[in-house]
């Protein structure tokens, strides 16, 4: 039985078990990129002014969700 046939019994014999796995995932994929994006803002690219990193940051952040938000808006 492969890994997606695992998970979709799952999900459907036990929701409980599969939302915790899930947000397990989640919240580990996130602290993750949370991780390497402090390396390469805080380290690399302003070596270690956390100000300017923070905001360069979420000037990126908000450019790319604008972005994405156009993108949505044209496809639909």
């Amino acid at each position: 039985m492969n890994i997606t046939k695992s998970f979709a019994t799952l999900r459907k014999r036990n929701k409980v078990a599969f939302t915790i796995i899930v947000g397990i995932a989640i919240i580990l994929f996130w602290k993750g990129t949370w991780g390497v994006m402090d390396i390469i803002f805080d380290k690399f690219l302003f070596q270690g002014h956390l100000f300017w990193s923070n905001v360069a940051a979420a000037v990126i952040g908000f450019a790319l969700l604008s972005a994405a938000g156009l993108v949505l808006d044209r496809l639909m």
